[in-house]
């Protein structure tokens, strides 16, 4: 039977560790409860290097998931690859930490389906605790592109979105500078013409990893928020790039400002006390200290080796 739809499911973060294999199982487990009634393709991207550590119960929480192996290792190459051999006509793509809502699919198709011109819808990814410190940190560190409502942005989600199978194979995701250079993929598609979408209600609950996830997340970061502008002179303030490693404090009040207008914009949505926004205003000026030796490196011509993420 033909489907509509493929996921392509791609663990990026601890990978092949028990911490990894539960998160995964997590998320299989939500796609096998979304409401979406229409036939659906789920692919497990993986690389050949894990196929003896596979779980084999892995499978059976996700009926009619297939797993395919590829000689690749990034999770970007890995989503291209499963993307080739993907069948829908349009490709949800999740990491294997990122555990959608019940509506998640059926929010994607409807959004297709209302707007056509569509070429990637991407969802909200939320931290889901008690804690309000750990939702300010979702917010911060997933909250870049949510505009609040269902509408435009300009920018794709790599970990929670769904792409149409033409705008993903004809603008792939690029892995020359790791896990955070999504923004090369987003430029290459709005120069295209393309229309890039948020939807609110593609709601993904990423698993929380404490202060290790975060300093990992804040130095790749910085690394790629350096090196798209040095690899694609057309992003907005790849200019300074030039003025080499002075430029440094420049890119770091940069990011603060709309980290804190996205801050004061969308803390009703993550559920973020309003009490504790001048402690979340300083959090965000933590964070993107810890982005600076990633910046340092990108001028440096150097590479984050140390890191959790593939």
């Amino acid at each position: 039977m033909a489907v509509l739809a493929s996921v392509i499911i791609v663990s990026d973060y601890d990978s092949g560790d028990d911490k990894g294999w539960d998160d995964l199982r997590n998320t299989l487990r939500a796609l096998a409860s979304q409401d979406y009634t229409g036939p659906v393709e789920y692919l497990l991207a993986e690389s050949s290097a894990f196929a003896a550590a596979l779980p084999p119960d892995l499978q059976t929480l996700l009926p009619g998931l297939r797993v395919v192996f590829f000689d690749v290792e990034s999770s970007y190459a890995l989503k291209n690859a499963g993307a080739t051999v993907a069948s829908g006509a349009y490709l949800g793509v999740l990491d294997g930490d990122c555990a959608p809502a019940p509506g998640w699919l059926r929010h994607l198709l409807a959004t297709f389906e209302r707007y056509p011109d569509t070429a990637v819808v991407s969802g909200r990814t939320v931290y889901d605790s008690r804690d309000p410190k750990e939702r300010i940190l979702g917010l911060l560190s997933r909250g870049y592109l949510d505009v609040g409502q269902a509408g435009t942005t300009d920018g794709v989600a790599n970990n929670n979105a769904g792409f149409s199978r033409e705008a993903l194979l004809a603008h792939p995701f690029q892995d020359d500078i790791g896990p955070f250079g999504g923004k090369l993929q987003s430029e290459s598609m709005r120069r295209a013409g393309l229309q890039l979408r948020f939807e609110p209600a593609m709601r993904a609950v990423h698993a929380y990893e404490g202060w290790d996830m975060e300093r990992d997340i804040r130095c790749n970061s910085g690394y790629a928020s350096i090196m798209v502008r040095k690899i694609d002179p057309g992003i907005e303030y790849a200019w300074l790039c030039r003025l080499g490693a002075i430029s440094i404090p420049v890119f770091f009040g940069g990011r603060l400002l709309k980290s804190w207008m996205t801050l004061l914009r969308l803390w009703r949505y993550y559920d973020v006390p309003v009490a504790r926004i001048p402690y979340a205003l300083g959090l965000a000026a933590y964070l993107h200290w810890l982005e600076i030796p990633g910046m340092g490196l990108a001028f440096s011509r150097g590479r984050i080796t140390a890191t959790a993420y593939r």
